[in-house]
């Protein structure tokens, strides 16, 4: 009896043992369908947003972002498969994936951000701290039958840069300067491409002392979006001691997706700044319309 057990334990332990060959065999089969080596579905960038050529090649798609994020949900929102990649990967702007049957969301995010953003769902994309740079995205809906599809994708610029350029002196110690506004930064509905926060935010900036210009990044809202900006500028010494030097309030901002936003002004004389605004003919052709706000 005794003798019967022990080989039947052993027998459940060589069954345990296949199956799970089995199930680690068919999830490595099924990375690979990931990659781009296999799949009933491809996906193919070819183009972005207000940049004088199609990416028809890994280089051209390498030269506006260095990493894509590809992601999959099903009706439900569920997210079913995704693929990020690197720009020195071989098949970089090319995706393919094996899918079942049925209808689904695609959200693809291109960007040159250190690490990549955060999935929650399909409507809250973000991509953290002070990595947000030139950004962009498309959402396109799809449905899987029993013929393989291929996909040519069209990603659009999601971000806006807003530009100061002092006309007045920056304090000579100035090493440091922080902007804060309430609104979006970098996250943002993966369906619509606007940001799809109303927070307080912060960005820090660095000082070169040769630097005549000061840029960041956001996400709009809108393509009425309006900011309250408050710039302060300070000096850090090396121990890490903080001296605050100017502080400077800039409002109704507006920003839109696609544009510079150029805020041309006194910036460190410490006073608070009505403005106006006039639309002018941008000279980079990559981007939109700029913003011109003169205070």
């Amino acid at each position: 009896m005794k003798s019967k057990l022990h080989y039947n334990v052993l027998a459940l332990m060589l069954m345990a043992a296949v199956v799970s060959s089995c199930e680690k065999m068919t999830l490595s089969e099924s990375a690979k369908s990931e990659n781009g080596e296999k799949g009933n579905v491809v996906l193919r960038v070819t183009q972005f947003e207000q940049t004088p050529f199609d990416a028809r090649t890994r280089a051209e798609v390498g030269s506006v972002c260095t990493r894509l994020c590809f992601h999959i949900y099903n009706e439900e929102g569920i997210r079913v498969s995704y693929v990020n990649q690197k720009q020195e990967e071989s098949n970089f702007g090319t995706a393919s994936f094996s899918l079942g049957e049925g209808r689904y969301v695609l959200v693809v995010v291109g960007h040159s951000a250190s690490s990549n953003p955060s999935f929650s769902a399909y409507e809250k994309v973000s991509i953290s701290g002070n990595n947000l740079g030139d950004t962009f995205w498309c959402c396109e809906e799809f449905e899987v039958g029993e013929d393989e599809i291929e996909l040519n994708l069209r990603l659009k610029r999601i971000v806006s840069m807003l530009r100061f350029i002092p006309t007045d002196n920056k304090p000579a110690d100035m090493n440091q300067m922080i902007f804060s506004y309430r609104g979006s930064k970098g996250t943002f509905d993966g369906l619509t491409g606007y940001g799809s926060t109303n927070a307080s935010q912060t960005v820090k900036l660095d000082v070169d002392p040769d630097a005549d210009q000061y840029e960041f990044y956001m996400i709009p809202s809108s393509d009425d979006d309006l900011l309250d900006i408050q710039l302060s500028t300070y000096y850090i010494e090396d121990d890490g001691k903080i001296h605050s030097l100017t502080e400077k309030e800039i409002s109704q901002v507006p920003v839109k997706r696609n544009c510079i936003t150029i805020c041309r002004g006194s910036l460190f004389d410490g006073s608070s700044s009505a403005q106006s605004v006039f639309i002018t003919i941008s000279v980079d052709a990559d981007w939109d319309d700029n913003i011109n706000v003169v205070f």
